[in-house]
């Protein structure tokens, strides 16, 4: 049996990580590919309602996502998770815990991220109800070492979803396959081998 790929969407809140996450969660199903897209926020809400979003629930709560995906991936199932996870540390530890992860890090500026707001973080923060968003009230630690990097601000949901599959074939972890975004072109293949080339992943 292959081993699934555990495909970890990180960003600060509104950012784009579950649209994508989802996008691509359906070309995989698509293709045939076993799959569990991991919600973040049911996770927390049905395995951990104890945590809250202290420095150590937070690092309890990512430990248990990256303890599932183990689990999952080594079952030969595609594991998603989209979760802020703003420490560097978090993420690592996920990624030492199985054989084939790629992080992908989906970028928006501030201001864009205010104007989306599905869940109305950002306006209860400017309410004064909460004040511990990542990026905004605390840090959030980009990835130093991304196989991908998705710029929502300029890039769409396509884009970014073919980004992640190119990068997931170039890697051998997917048969190259068709369907889901745009079709890919020579130069977004090559541009992906050289990021990869960059970072050491491949040679």
């Amino acid at each position: 049996m292959d081993k699934g790929t555990f495909l970890w969407f990180t960003g600060v809140p509104s950012s784009g990580k579950s649209t994508i996450g989802k996008a691509v969660e359906k070309v995989l199903r698509d293709r045939g590919i076993l799959v569990e897209n991991m919600d973040a926020d049911e996770i927390r809400a049905n395995l951990s309602p104890d945590l809250g979003f202290t420095a150590k629930d937070r690092d309890t709560n990512t430990k248990r996502l990256a303890f599932m995906g183990k689990m999952l991936t080594r079952n030969g199932v595609c594991t998603i998770v989209a979760a802020v996870s703003p420490l560097r540390a978090h993420r690592d530890r996920a990624r030492g815990m199985v054989d084939r992860f790629v992080e992908i890090h989906v970028k928006a500026s501030l201001d864009t991220c205010k104007s989306r707001d599905p869940k109305g973080l950002y306006k209860r923060a400017e309410r004064g109800e909460i004040a511990d968003i990542a990026g905004w009230h605390m840090p959030y630690e980009e990835p130093e070492k991304a196989e991908v990097v998705c710029e929502t601000d300029t890039e769409d949901i396509d884009t970014c979803v073919n980004k992640v599959l190119l990068t997931m074939e170039t890697l051998g972890y997917i048969p190259k396959g068709e369907g889901g975004g745009k079709t890919a072109s020579t130069e977004d293949e090559e541009k992906i081998k050289e990021r990869l080339r960059g970072l050491g992943y491949i040679e």
